[in-house]
């Protein structure tokens, strides 16, 4: 059975610089960085058989020597900026049409956004792993006090769905380009539990964020080895007892009523989602259930629950 750090490591999984085995540099020294016009600093990490099965039109400049960089050329024109959402589709759809990448699939048409641009420019959901850009989504942890103690609302995913069969945040979803937060989690709480505005306005509460760097794998139903920086704004909600949670969405196949230690073993046993069960871990730790008396490696947790990004998270420089 896996450790709670088993738990954290299965979602932050990109090896970290001091690691002493090189794994970190062998796989750094393998990735493409991606530039945007007029920015020095990288916004995604590409892998090779991307870039290399990648049918570049002439609105890129791919760098393989000295370093292995992919550019964006900035449009013509005063209004550049708003040309390159455009430029960056346009390429996907050539590589959907020529079937260089058989896990691409259908265009999702929801826009996200690359964090960190210092202007407004998103990729469509589909195809935002293969350029290794920081994703952003809201998790939110739904909870009822119960005689017996603390008990939470997971959903389990619809089996036809990315990590199938698996359990969830009681709401998740990823943010679009120009999306708040707490925009995206009324509209996630009501499209996937069928929550009111009203409820999420008044009674969610921020309670920070969860970072982590990963590297896919088969579970995600897409191309494995992409790499997946992402960004979490965390979410609390309690309930009263008389709140019951039923399937509203077919992303979801069923909910479950879970006591602390349920989920807990849930998550040792490898059953949730593994960014799903990070947000859980940091409820844990926040609301004292996991201590540093009682959890031999709660630093360690603690500190890769929020993992500093290798990309800029703000447009600021």
């Amino acid at each position: 059975m896996k450790t709670l750090l088993d738990v954290v490591r299965d979602c932050d999984n990109f090896p970290y610089a001091e690691d002493t085995d090189q794994v970190y540099e062998q796989l750094r020294s393998s990735l493409w960085k991606f530039y945007l016009p007029e920015d020095p600093r990288p916004h995604g990490l590409m892998v090779d058989s991307v870039v290399e099965k990648m049918p570049w039109t002439s609105n890129f400049r791919v760098i393989r020597k000295p370093i292995k960089e992919v550019h964006l050329i900035q449009p013509e024109g005063p209004n550049w900026q708003e040309k390159c959402t455009q430029i960056i589709e346009q390429q996907v759809e050539l590589a959907r049409e020529k079937g260089v990448f058989p896990a691409l699939g259908k265009t999702r048409h929801e826009i996200f956004p690359i964090v960190g641009a210092n202007f407004s420019v998103g990729i469509d959901r589909s195809a935002f792993s293969m350029l290794g850009s920081i994703g952003r989504g809201v998790h939110m942890t739904v909870y009822t006090r119960t005689e017996s103690g603390l008990k939470f609302w997971i959903p389990q995913r619809n089996f036809n769905k990315a990590y199938g069969g698996l359990l969830d945040n009681t709401v998740a979803g990823g943010m679009a380009l120009g999306e708040k937060p707490l925009e995206c989690l009324v509209r996630e709480a009501e499209e996937e539990a069928g929550m009111s505005e009203e409820l999420i306005r008044e009674n969610a509460r921020a309670v920070g964020t969860v970072t982590w760097m990963s590297v896919s794998d088969e579970r995600a139903r897409g191309q494995a080895g992409l790499i997946n920086p992402g960004v979490l704004y965390v979410y609390d909600l309690e309930v009263g007892p008389e709140v019951v949670f039923k399937v509203v969405d077919d992303d979801v196949y069923a909910f479950h009523l879970m006591g602390t230690e349920e989920v807990k073993r849930a998550m040792l046993e490898g059953r949730f989602k593994p960014a799903s069960a990070s947000v859980l871990v940091d409820f844990f730790v926040r609301h004292g259930i996991v201590t540093a008396e009682e959890e031999e490696d709660y630093t360690e947790i603690v500190s890769r629950l929020h993992r500093k990004l290798p990309l800029p998270t703000s447009s600021q420089p």
